[in-house]
């Protein structure tokens, strides 16, 4: 019997609408495949410099220190708070989902003294809850906020948040893993000193990378720490050098990886940021409009509902785990499950994007009409996609 590692391997197109990775473009697979160059390579460097200037115009800055780190969104979080956390620096995280509670673990793994600031889950970080806590913790080094909630569907107003933290005299440090390329992550504007992401959901690349970005105030703190990064890896010191400076080696660079972001970055350039932003609200409106169509309600705040991320509540009766694996096994439809607190009462859909179009809502809508009506759920066939057509119909791009 031959081992299953001889094989070919020749994995099945997915509909991948869960919390990423989203769906890869060909474009962006066929730049994965082109010839490796040395990562010292001049040819290189200029890619390098394609990729940085494309991610300075997606997260609205002149920050120079604008890189992807090698690593997935969680290693930018732990790049964060590996560079600007010092042991005994005291931090504020504001917890109000699953990514909240991970970014206070890695602050206090950093040596930080974490005190933190909880909101139910699928609430956004209130400003004014914020300013109270504030006062309570004087001397605070950084407060870490989640812009785009991926656990619970929630978009907390950065604008008004990083206003707050500054007023203590505090940096702030931003989490847009699910909102960069979805929706609009303006560092510059709204102060926002330290911002990271991913490359997997909203901006359409393999995951693999982690975009990252500092402000000058946030790199003149790393300059003059006192102490050593406690990563070598994560290190940004000498990522400056190897990114923006010296070209000094460090580490070698994911060559193919960085080849698939630049491609991902230069299609959102050609769609145009605000028609790529506009798009995934359409497709998101439409997907809300027939989830509850469906009798599915929103467990998101409304006013605060993340574009690229929807969580849906789960029916009395009803087994998330075998919709789901019916969804995966009859109809190739990848949705992720409830996490913490939400966990079996949620399903969480990704619309990121190139997974972010209208035929995908109508896929899983039309799967789930048929799914649940098995499972004993009452459904009146075609009023969820009639619901998310009338949307798309008229919804207002502008």
């Amino acid at each position: 019997m031959t081992s299953s590692y001889m094989k070919e391997l020749q994995p099945s197109q997915k509909v991948l609408l869960g919390p990423g990775p989203s769906t890869v473009h060909p474009r962006v697979l066929q730049a994965l495949s082109l010839p490796v160059m040395g990562h010292l390579d001049p040819a290189f460097f200029q890619v390098m410099d394609d990729v940085c200037e494309m991610l300075r115009m997606v997260f609205h800055t002149t920050n120079s220190m604008t890189v992807p780190i090698s690593s997935t969104g969680t290693g930018a979080m732990e790049t964060a708070c590996a560079n600007i956390i010092e042991p005994g620096d005291s931090m504020l995280v504001c917890r109000n989902g699953y990514f909240g509670i991970r970014l206070a673990d890695i602050a206090e793994r950093c040596g930080a003294t974490v005190h933190v600031m909880d909101t139910p889950w699928g609430k956004a970080v209130d400003p004014q809850m914020l300013k109270d806590e504030l006062k309570r913790h004087p001397g605070l080094k950084a407060v870490g906020v989640v812009h785009a909630e991926t656990s619970t569907g929630v978009l907390s107003d950065m604008k008004e948040l990083v206003d707050v933290i500054h007023e203590s005299g505090a940096l702030a440090i931003v989490d847009a893993v699910t909102s960069l390329g979805g929706h609009e992550v303006r560092m510059d504007d709204w102060g926002i000193d330290v911002c990271y992401s991913a490359t997997q959901k909203c901006l359409g690349a393999p995951p693999g990378l982690a975009p990252i970005s500092l402000s000058p105030a946030a790199m003149d703190v790393v300059a003059k720490r006192p102490s050593k990064v406690q990563s070598f890896y994560f290190n940004l010191k000498d990522l400056e050098a190897y990114w923006n400076q010296t070209r000094a080696y460090h580490h070698t660079s994911p060559i193919n990886m960085t080849y698939a972001l630049r491609e991902a970055l230069r299609m959102m350039m050609e769609e145009g940021q605000k028609n790529r932003i506009n798009r995934h609200a359409r497709v998101a409106a439409a997907l809300r409009a027939g989830a509850e169509a469906l009798g599915l309600s929103l467990l998101a705040e409304e006013g605060h509902r993340l574009n690229p991320l929807t969580t849906l509540s789960i029916p009395e009766g009803i087994e998330d785990a075998k919709v789901r694996r019916a969804l995966l096994n009859d109809y190739d439809i990848e949705i992720g499950g409830g996490l913490g607190e939400f966990a079996s009462k949620a399903w969480r859909v990704g619309l990121m994007g190139e997974s972010a179009r209208e035929r995908n809502v109508f896929a899983l809508l039309s799967a789930l009409e048929t799914i649940l009506s098995k499972e004993g759920y009452e459904v009146a066939f075609g009023a969820s996609l009639s619901a998310a057509q009338r949307t798309i119909a008229t919804f207002d791009d502008e």
